[in-house]
């Protein structure tokens, strides 16, 4: 198996001024783009409730993802609400949190992979014990901050001390923040300081993206600047951050290099915000066509 992604799938209910739509979500949702630009096998890890929906599963299975990994366990499955105003800013409500993932459910189907990425949507869904349970080999470990860093206070997300930031990031090889969430996490003076400071921790690479005005790709010896690559709508820009890291981690390993790595990443989360929901998603050739004419940058 090529890679796993592991976090809480989610029963979305996505409103934008023009829509309201309900949606599968989560990491493990947006892993659908792996089958479609070639990776040898990839599968998913997640916790569900048993209000999830067996459409939602057989989707996932149909789009080539291996899903034995999706646990039922308890009632409840993670349920965001996720608003957007006319300027794309989301509000966003949690109306039900799924059981946390433990080393247990990661299945001996799922040992071996090359690369495993851990996207939780909110703080207690992943210990560090279940990362450190797939440290077998030389595996490459991605970590999303994202979830990490959100609280729920009266069914708000709400920013939370990531108090156990060290030991979780020293397990990683490459770690994604947006920029709020570098800022969060990381009191610094400047990016780049807040970087160095991760870098020294254990990571090989830092993803850093900042919506619309691209993302940098950090190595220990490296900054690479990615442009935004254009959509040609704006439609719904869930699930953009997953798309964008599973990409990246799919064409690093193909290629080593990290600014194609970066490009491609960015034009796969250019055609993910043109539709709602993780359904449309490009296949290898689309992405190489909208992505030529960046290759200059």
């Amino acid at each position: 198996m090529e890679i796993v992604v592991i976090g809480h799938l989610s029963r979305d209910l996505i409103i934008t001024p023009e829509s309201r739509t309900e949606a599968i979500g989560g990491g493990p949702a947006y892993a659908m783009i792996a089958p479609k630009l070639g990776a040898l096998g990839a599968g998913i890890i997640s916790c569900v409730g048993a209000d999830f929906e067996d459409e939602y599963i057989d989707t996932l299975r149909t789009a080539g993802l291996i899903v034995s990994g999706i646990q039922k366990r308890g009632k409840k499955s993670t349920r965001f609400i996720n608003e957007y105003d006319v300027e794309g800013n989301r509000t966003q409500r949690v109306e039900s949190v799924g059981s946390p993932i433990s080393p247990s459910d990661i299945l001996p189907l799922y040992m071996g992979a090359s690369i495993y990425h851990f996207s939780p949507l909110t703080a207690n869904e992943i210990t560090y014990s279940t990362i450190e349970s797939v440290r077998v080999g030389s595996p490459l470990i991605s970590i999303d901050s994202q979830g990490f860093l959100r609280g729920i206070e009266n069914e708000l997300i709400v920013e939370r001390e990531w108090s156990e930031r060290d030991d979780i990031l020293a397990l990683a090889d490459v770690v994604k923040f947006d920029e709020a969430e570098l800022k969060l996490a990381y009191d610094a003076q400047s990016e780049l300081s807040a970087v160095t400071e991760l870098l020294n921790i254990g990571p090989r690479m830092v993803l850093v993206t900042r919506d619309r005005r691209g993302s940098t790709v950090y190595t220990r010896n490296t900054q690479k600047d990615i442009p935004l690559v254009l959509a040609n709508s704006q439609t719904d820009p869930t699930g953009c951050g997953d798309v964008y890291v599973i990409s990246f981690l799919l064409e690093y390993m193909r290629t080593g290099d990290v600014k194609r790595a970066g490009l491609f990443g960015a034009t796969c989360s250019s055609f993910n915000v043109e539709t709602t929901g993780p359904y449309d998603l490009p296949t290898r050739e689309q992405v190489e066509r909208r992505m030529k004419p960046y290759s200059q940058y």
